[in-house]
């Protein structure tokens, strides 16, 4: 797993945490966290004495249409008088006009910063609604390279994290954390989707998503299982997901594919125990020591019989059966004498 792979599933840990840590009540900070430092090109110098005529003085150029010189009026008041009734409310424009001048990204930082220093003081889901308007596009906006369109939804995952730890139980979360599992299957990060679906049906039983999220947790589980094929652990993971799935939804439109992709696997593992208990079986006829033979018999008798039990419809189900008599007899062999 690479790095960026290892810090998104460090994100999905800490997105876990939400839902299993005690809600906190939100209080307005007794005083305004501090903003970054600007740079010597960035002036957060007022030009009125007071924030209420700093205040009109931003709006005014506004609505005259300076949208750069009114984001640094207002965002002058944040940073000269921070605690005052106004600094909330230029905080928000400043967060607007940024939005309204392309700079996206800088706009859902600021209406974090909003939200975390001021959350008494504006409407946390008016403050949502923007964000997720700002991640949305961010993750649907074509771009172009060369006269190439090409999308990259994964470059806005870290929005849909901080909207989902913003507000966890809001309308948009499930959404979201539906999307961040579609974008890492697209992807081709597998385990990372895997986890984030398994995340959403733990979360969000009760959604209209769970079937799709259900179904497209076994599939990346049979892929990961193809990619891994001699993971034994893998193969029996996957297999329990879509056993899974066809448990819960045997009506489902998805589950006749399901049901093909857990046979794949279930014949894999078939064709492996009962390769094991011939390797066992014929190991048992070459050696001396009467009693590693009977280790290596016991040995592929459990194997025969896993074959026949776990999987009766595979076709070496049947050879297994044989096989086993034969074993048996053997063992019997050994008890006599």
């Amino acid at each position: 797993m690479n790095s960026w792979s290892y810090a998104r599933l460090l994100g999905l840990l800490a997105l876990a945490l939400i839902w299993v840590t005690p809600a906190l009540t939100v209080e307005p900070l007794a005083a305004a966290q501090k903003k970054r430092q600007l740079a010597w090109w960035e002036s957060a110098r007022p030009a009125q004495p007071t924030p209420a005529a700093q205040l009109v003085y931003a709006h005014s150029l506004r609505d005259a249409g300076r949208l750069i010189a009114a984001s640094k009026q207002y965002r002058a008041i944040t940073y000269a008088w921070p605690h005052s009734p106004e600094a909330s409310l230029a905080q928000y424009n400043y967060a607007q006009l940024l939005e309204r001048r392309g700079k996206e990204l800088e706009a859902f930082a600021e209406y974090q910063y909003l939200l975390e220093t001021y959350a008494g003081f504006v409407s946390y889901e008016e403050i949502i609604e923007r964000q997720y308007g700002i991640a949305d596009r961010y993750a649907t906006r074509p771009r172009r390279f060369l006269g190439f369109r090409y999308q990259t939804p994964e470059e806005a995952i870290p929005l849909f994290e901080t909207l989902i730890q913003n507000a966890p139980h809001g309308k948009y979360a499930a959404e979201l954390l539906f999307r961040m599992a579609r974008i890492y299957e697209q992807n081709k990060q597998i385990e990372l989707a895997m986890e984030t679906y398994a995340l959403f049906q733990q979360q969000y039983p009760g959604h209209a998503l769970r079937e799709s999220a259900a179904f497209s947790h076994g599939k990346c589980a049979y892929q990961y299982s193809l990619a891994n094929p001699q993971a034994v652990d893998i193969r029996q993971h996957a297999e329990a997901v879509l056993a899974g799935f066809l448990e819960r939804y045997p009506f489902s439109a998805m589950a006749a594919q399901a049901r093909l992709w857990l046979q794949e696997l279930q014949m894999a593992q078939a064709s492996i125990l009962y390769q094991q208990a011939l390797g066992y079986d014929r190991q048992a006829r070459r050696t001396a020591s009467p009693a590693e033979a009977r280790a290596l018999l016991h040995a592929a008798q459990l194997c025969y019989q896993r074959v026949i039990y776990e999987y009766p419809l595979a076709h070496w189900a049947e050879t297994a059966r044989a096989r086993l008599s034969r074993v048996e007899q053997r063992l019997e062999h050994y008890h006599d004498h």
